[in-house]
């Protein structure tokens, strides 16, 4: 987690989501981290252009990114992992 950091970026006016960027990883330059203050299940990990999202509590990918190159899979996970890494 130290090499990201809260956007202060809102998806919607419910104030539901909290918005992280990795500003240490270049490869993850074009990611955003999404966490959900109430629903952990729904916190993803998706391209900034939001066309591929991956759901790390559950393992699972959007539609798009199940469709998309495995380089563009493994980026995300890579990413989920890093977030995490302490």
């Amino acid at each position: 987690m130290n090499n990201w950091s809260i956007t202060n970026a809102m998806e919607n006016r419910t104030g539901n989501w909290v918005y992280y960027i990795c500003t240490a990883v270049a490869a993850f330059a074009n990611l955003h981290f999404s966490r959900h203050v109430d629903n952990p299940a729904e916190d993803h990990m998706a391209t900034n252009d939001g066309a591929y999202y991956y759901y790390g509590v559950t393992g699972t990918f959007n539609q798009a990114a199940q469709l998309a190159d495995q380089s563009v899979r493994k980026m995300l996970v890579d990413a989920w992992n890093d977030y995490f890494t302490v």
